[in-house]
């Protein structure tokens, strides 16, 4: 069964073990940089993936309604981004990915959040196809060289 759980002092090890594909290191930042940058993005929250007490991924959220939060001009303060997603190469097609992006939805709804927004490059073997299964439509914008996407909530 497929948990989530916030970062902490005993999870910090195995989600820092954990990598994606060598194909794929473009597409995502290791799991130690996303929990190091963590500590300066307001309202952020790391949670580990775990799946019968092995760590197998990491999803990283930012709530765009926090106070502190570094907002563009065009970002939404009524979504949730998912700053990181990332399952380990030897899980990857199992399922975990849905998983954590149906978490996040869960969380944002729990916030109250109208939006959940995504980032994604856009290159052979992304999981771009995966977000835009899931419900994930393109807004038009580039933020960072990555294809941003939305699922409206409310």
């Amino acid at each position: 069964m497929v948990e989530f759980a916030l970062l902490s002092q005993k999870t910090l090890r195995p989600l820092a073990a954990l990598s994606v594909r060598e194909n794929q290191a473009g597409f995502v930042a290791t799991n130690l940089m996303t929990m190091a940058q963590s500590i300066f993005e307001p309202g952020s929250e790391i949670y580990g993936i775990w799946d019968g007490g092995d760590a197998v991924g990491l999803l990283a959220i930012i709530d765009m309604a926090h106070p502190d939060a570094e907002l563009d001009d065009e970002d939404d303060p009524d979504g949730v981004y998912i700053w990181r997603l990332m399952v380990d190469r030897s899980r990857q097609g199992r399922g975990y990915g849905i998983a954590a992006l149906d978490f996040a939805k869960s969380v944002a709804l729990k916030k109250g959040r109208s939006n959940l927004v995504i980032s994604v490059v856009d290159e052979p073997g992304s999981a771009l196809p995966l977000y835009q299964s899931f419900g994930f439509a393109p807004t038009g914008r580039l933020v960072d060289g990555e294809v941003e996407l939305i699922m409206r909530l409310a």
